[in-house]
This record gives structure tokens, sequence and C-alpha cells, in this order.
């Protein structure tokens, strides 16, 4: 995308304009921050998962001390 539409609402004229370098490199900032976003939301566990996640080591852990305690 090295253009954009700019529309006259009074006239309905449409013309296409290349996009300035400060325009590009603002699209491409915007772009890098979404992505990241993104791949932060994928990355984080929710609450539940990290809940489940705690529960099982906690299982995990009283059946070793329990194993332990008949040695």
């Amino acid at each position: 995308m090295t253009h954009r539409i700019v529309v006259n609402v009074q006239t309905g004229e449409t013309t296409q304009v290349d996009l300035t370098a400060e325009e590009i490199a603002q699209a491409q900032a915007s772009h890098a921050a979404w992505v990241i976003a993104e791949a932060q939301k994928q990355s984080t566990p929710t609450l539940e998962e990290t809940i489940q996640s705690q529960a099982a080591t906690i299982t995990a852990l009283t059946a070793r001390i329990v194993a332990l305690e008949t040695i």
C-alpha cells in the first residue's frame, strides 16, 4: 500500500495520492505494534489455564510427598 484515496465529499470526486515517507513509516510502525500485541495475547495463558497448571503441580507434589512418607 503506497497510496491513499482522498474523497471530496462535496463533489464526490476521488483522487489517489501517494503516501509520504512519514505516512509509510507510521503505517509500518502501527502494523509492527499490532503484530507484537497479537503475539503477546496468544502467548499469555488465561487465568483458568494458570489455575489448572498450578493445580496439576500441587497434585504432583502432593503425590511425591505421600510417596516419600511411606518410605
